[in-house]
């Protein structure tokens, strides 16, 4: 009889623990065969009446799509109407990171019609109505990780919404990043819970928010730890069907009131206009279109604000704003696909050396994001202190903002090991290094020196990573011992803000350190690109005629500030000679003259070195010296207007006369300064594409709008190629060749377009496909 009673215990613990090792399986996003359901899995309802509806979609993140809005409206119509037992609903994601992570992208992409899109958001919207209307029982969202777009809309259909402390939790409707808004009723239950102005705030900026900031603002009504959701949510769901537990209702300040109950609402969408003007230069559609199914639908029935939202909903997936924001979104994935392997040892330690603003940057990226143990390394203890400062302190701000915790303020900086010339024992923390990123000075010698005295530190296996913005790495890999473990990491400044990374193979590297340097950055939260070993790589290839350009119009007699104007009006983030300043007239200058000396031929014609040379020598530098093409004095105001240097155009004028160019002002129309600069890039970049530079038109886009701001809504050079149509680009290319001419009245050959220009506008054939 005991072994018989032990026998049953144990069959009982081995239901039991398969039960749960079953429940755990389900953050696997594998589809069992004995599922019922592709899009969610079995159909579970308990004795007290509450039914789960697990999420489970067949990829990574759980994403709203046709296949599972028809698969929710078959579990409701066979599950919970035709079953009175049913008395609440809780849904929760299987997924160990997302609930609904929003709509399927590729899904909105593949409708050629986008007219259809709005019978498809009614649709989503009419099935949680009616669903509403017929059920009349409590639904709860119980939501750990993900909540954006579609996810939160579906979440906020619910009664009652749970969110986890979770770092991976967020809530959001970030639609309007990719030139859409809100399709299932976002724009009209959001103001409902948190009031307009916090909705307008998320909805035009597509920010998430975490938990507890979601809880403080209304939009969810408890947060907990992640092990305990799908109790809370089971314990909140009878207390709903009891009685006993009350959705969370919005109480308005007066603030609100005024806002909202008052005529003084229309100053509120006048000031979000006022902002959306400020911040997108009238460029992007969709925060218009959002302000306006606010404002215009206040008051009106749900009904009629619903299908107003729809109908805007489709008609902006039609413009190629949303074309070009959802291109840059899917290349963001397509530049880190490659065949180069894995690495064939894991990287646990990065070492930077140099301590300056950009060694610092890397460092702080590399300990923060990337969570990698660092040593930072500079000549003194006075070098290495400045670029730990910059890192604490940075890191001391996101403690002050509580985006991170005293815990993991105290853990990232304990990964950061400071190490100078000074300390004996900096060779034996470099020898553990399995990467070293170099930050030093961007000269060929200097970094022949660094490459040599690490090779005699560095184990077999560590990676050499030069960060330098237009050296050749084949030319740095020369006399290395192990040259198949030179590559190059470009970063840009600032590094923390900047999300591009250039990676450079030479002719030698080894795959598997291309591969290793994908890894690292990615972790580092960069969008990497590979590109080919060739002077300036991409970005400063393309950059480099495109300033040649801009210095070409400053000697024709164009007003600095114009051009500077001109080109923030085109869409850039900061006008080219604030850009210069920025990032300093010796860089600049540098590079500049790196690049002439390189393999682009006529390609550099135009300008004239003459006048950043001669600033460089009074060392007007820019930003950092309180002296460029602009002034910054340091008492000036937090927003006053930039002064140019008088002695700057004294300058100008005298390299003008000297050059030949005269000292008249030239009238030159801003379509014409935009286009002669940025056809500059974009012929250099459809060089780089047609010489095997980068791998693909995606690589080029992101490469161009994470690197120098290229104008986003155009979606980067090429996109911007196929929306405006690549013939009428070659023949605004054509036209400055033919009337733009030099002293000697040659004509401008640096408008030639490349060849792929020229075949690609002859075929009507696009970059981006069909």
């Amino acid at each position: 009889v005991h072994t018989y009673a032990i026998k049953i215990m144990l069959s009982h613990f081995i239901a039991r623990s398969s039960r749960r090792l079953f429940l755990n399986s389900r953050n696997v996003s594998k589809l069992s065969t004995e599922r019922s359901y592709k899009y969610f899995e079995d159909f579970e309802l308990r004795s007290d009446g509450i039914a789960i509806m697990r999420l489970n979609g067949p990829g990574k993140m759980n994403t709203i799509s046709q296949g599972m809005q028809e698969e929710a409206e078959k579990i409701f119509t066979e599950k919970v109407l035709s079953n009175k037992e049913v008395k609440a609903i809780v849904f929760i994601s299987s997924k160990s990171d997302n609930f609904i992570a929003g709509a399927d992208i590729d899904m909105i992409k593949g409708i050629e019609d986008k007219s259809q899109l709005k019978d498809l958001c009614m649709r989503g919207t009419s099935f949680f109505d009616d669903m509403k209307k017929k059920c009349k029982i409590p639904m709860i969202a119980a939501i750990n990780g993900a909540a954006l777009g579609g996810g939160l809309e579906w979440a906020m259909y619910c009664d009652y919404r749970i969110a986890t402390t979770n770092k991976k939790t967020a809530l959001g409707l970030p639609e309007v990043k990719l030139g859409l808004m809100p399709g299932m009723a976002g724009t009209y239950h959001l103001p409902q819970l948190v009031g307009y102005a916090n909705a307008l705030d998320m909805i035009l900026t597509g920010k998430s928010l975490r938990a507890d900031k979601a809880k403080k603002m209304g939009l969810v009504d408890l947060v907990v730890d992640p092990a305990a959701l799908e109790q809370v949510a089971i314990s909140q769901a009878q207390g709903l069907i009891s009685g006993t537990v009350k959705p969370t209702k919005r109480k308005r300040d007066w603030m609100s009131f005024l806002m909202e109950a008052t005529p003084l609402r229309s100053v509120m969408f006048s000031k979000a206009k006022e902002t959306v003007d400020k911040n997108s230069g009238g460029h992007y559609p969709a925060p218009y279109a959002i302000i306006d199914v606010l404002k215009n639908n206040f008051g009106k029935s749900k009904a009629v604000h619903l299908e107003d939202e729809a109908a805007k909903f489709a008609k902006l997936a039609a413009t190629p704003e949303s074309e070009a924001l959802i291109g840059l979104f899917h290349g963001t994935t397509a530049v880190k696909k490659h065949n180069f392997g894995k690495p064939t040892q894991p990287i646990k330690k990065v070492a930077v050396l140099g301590a300056g603003l950009m060694g610092a940057g890397i460092a702080q990226v590399s300990v923060d994001n990337g969570k990698y143990a660092v040593l930072l390394k500079d000549k003194d203890l006075a070098g290495v202190s400045r670029g730990e400062k910059v890192i604490v302190d940075e890191l001391s701000a996101k403690l002050k903002k509580k985006r991170i915790t005293n815990y993991e303020f105290c853990d990232t900086t304990s990964r950061l090991t400071p190490l100078h010339d000074g300390i004996a024992s900096w060779q034996k923390h470099f020898a553990t290094a399995d990467i070293v990123i170099e930050a030093v000075f961007e000269e060929l010698g200097v970094k022949h020196v660094v490459l040599k005295d690490m090779e005699a530190v560095l184990s077999e296996h560590a990676i050499f990573a030069s960060n330098t913005s237009a050296i050749p790495i084949g030319k740095i890999a020369e006399g290395a011992k192990r040259p198949e473990r030179v590559i190059g990491m470009h970063y840009f400044s600032p590094v923390p803000k900047m999300p591009l990374l250039e990676i450079i193979l030479h002719s030698g590297t080894a795959p598997e350190v291309a591969a290793a340097a994908m890894e690292v950055g990615t972790r580092q939260g960069k969008t990497p690109i590979f590109v080919k070993d060739v002077p300036g790589f991409y970005v400063n290839r393309c950059l480099s005629p495109f300033m040649v350009e801009v210095v070409a119009l400053a000697m024709q007699g164009v007003d600095l500030t114009v051009i500077d104007k001109a080109m923030k009006s085109f869409g850039m983030p900061v006008g080219p000679i604030t850009l210069s300043d920025e990032v300093g007239i010796d860089i600049s200058c540098h590079v500049g003259t790196f690049m002439a000396k390189a393999d682009l031929g006529v390609r550099m014609n135009g300008g004239d070195p003459r006048l950043m040379s001669s600033m460089v020598e009074k060392g007007w530098l820019g930003k950092k010296t309180g002296k460029g093409f602009y002034l910054y004095p340091k008492d000036a105001k937090k927003g006053a207007a930039k002064q140019l240097n008088p002695e700057m155009l004294t300058m100008l004028k005298q390299v003008r006369l000297e050059g030949g160019h005269g000292d008249k002002p030239a009238n030159v129309s801003v379509e014409d300064i935009q286009m002669r600069i940025i056809t500059r890039f974009i012929n250099e970049a459809a060089y780089c594409l047609q010489d095997g530079i980068i791998r693909a038109p995606a690589d080029g886009d992101i490469g161009a709008v994470f690197g120098i701001g290229f104008p986003p809504f155009l979606g980067g050079p090429f996109r911007m190629l196929d929306i405006k149509g690549t013939q009428r680009i070659v023949d605004t290319m054509y036209r400055f060749r033919d009337t733009i001419t030099d002293k000697n009245g040659h004509p401008a050959l640096q408008f030639e377009p490349a060849q792929i220009l020229k075949d690609y506008a002859a075929s009507g054939k696009k970059f981006h496909g069909a």
